[in-house]
């Protein structure tokens, strides 16, 4: 384009490319925070990563939004939140600054380490750690053995992210134990998690999510709940959050993974259940490895995928349907390694049927 210099037409076609007025930064400033942050010491890698590093973006957008320079932005509204739109001058929503964060992506990426399942064999092994130790203590267990436990159980078999097993109420378990044992009815567990989750657009909400008293493997979820509330009993808490530090504050699911990782890596060490290659404290998490297996073992047990998706409140991704871009949450959750039969026999479904490229 440059030899389009305009001396035969007597005027310039193109824009000028500068000077920019002083003082105006063209998102520049905006740039330079993210640049900031991409450079900070991250908690796994020597920086943060750069799904990390672009939340800087929707800190400043909000910021802008509530700030009284965002006074001249527009809103274009119809009748649903859906069909709103915005034209705003907040700079860290420009062409510029889109383009820019564009380059960052494909420089920096992001490296996705997911957390290993759990398998059904490492579990049981777990628990029966847990178990000979119950059966040598009875309540004079370690309470925060025992709080790890419910932990593992509870982020294992009711697919709940680990933060979420924090979010446990009390006085709801109690409650449903109570109703339990007066209908004699064992068969399940309602467990409350109070707190706000994506998937209901942030609303705080008290949702029961059902477990099974006993598992089809010989897990005794049951009897575990009952030794759990009971413990908590003798320690005089019957309300507030299930899952508490020595000062009454809430816990976090890290401060049970020092008890699980030990375990994990005497299983190790014992068995071939873990590869000797693994480390363990890095490859197994607090958040995922739990939901991963219930994810995993469900499909290999063949529940339906819209029963799993319900039971791990995936209601947005499966509103997505054909638009989504992305995996299906259970096939981003799935451990491949273990259920690689599972999705065999529904490959093998689909070549008798002329599925996909009519499996080529």
């Amino acid at each position: 384009m440059s030899r389009y210099d305009g001396e035969g037409l007597g005027f310039a076609p193109l824009p000028a490319l500068g000077p920019f007025p002083l003082g105006e930064h063209r998102s520049m400033m905006e740039a330079l925070l993210l640049l900031m942050r991409s450079t900070e010491k991250g908690r796994k890698g020597l920086t943060v990563q750069q799904s990390t590093a672009r939340k800087v973006r929707a800190t400043i957008t909000r910021i802008w939004e509530a700030s009284p320079e965002s006074k001249a932005d527009i809103v274009l509204s119809s009748a649903s939140l859906k069909g709103r739109y915005i034209a705003t001058h907040a700079p860290s929503e420009s062409r510029w600054y889109e383009h820019f964060n564009s380059g960052v992506r494909a420089r920096m990426g992001d490296i996705v380490s997911q957390d290993r399942a759990y398998t059904i064999q490492v579990l049981h092994k777990l628990l029966e750690s847990y178990q000979k130790e119950w059966t040598t203590e009875q309540y004079d267990m370690s309470f925060q053995s025992l709080s790890a436990c419910m932990f593992l159980l509870v982020s294992c078999l009711g697919g709940m992210r680990g933060f979420e097993v924090m979010w446990t109420d009390l006085a709801a378990l109690r409650y449903d134990l109570a109703h339990c044992e007066e209908s004699e009815d064992f068969t399940a567990v309602a467990w409350p998690i109070v707190g706000r989750f994506k998937a209901h657009d942030g609303r705080l909400g008290c949702y029961m999510i059902p477990i099974a008293g006993k598992t089809k493997s010989g897990i005794e979820f049951y009897k575990w709940t009952e030794r759990f509330v009971g413990r908590l009993a003798m320690e005089g808490h019957c309300d507030g959050w299930a899952f508490k530090r020595r000062d009454g504050t809430r816990a976090k699911a890290s401060d049970y993974m020092e008890d699980i990782y030990k375990r994990l890596e005497y299983i190790q060490e014992t068995t071939s259940l873990i590869d000797k290659d693994c480390d363990v404290r890095a490859e197994y998490g607090a958040q995922r490895s739990g939901r991963r297996f219930f994810t995993t073992n469900a499909t290999i047990e063949g529940v339906p995928p819209h029963v799993i998706e319900l039971q791990c409140r995936w209601q947005t991704d499966r509103a997505n349907g054909d638009r989504s871009v992305t995996r299906s949450m259970i096939h981003l959750y799935s451990e491949s390694q273990h259920n690689n039969s599972a999705f065999l026999v529904q490959l093998q479904r689909e070549c008798r049927s002329g599925g996909p490229a009519k499996c080529v």
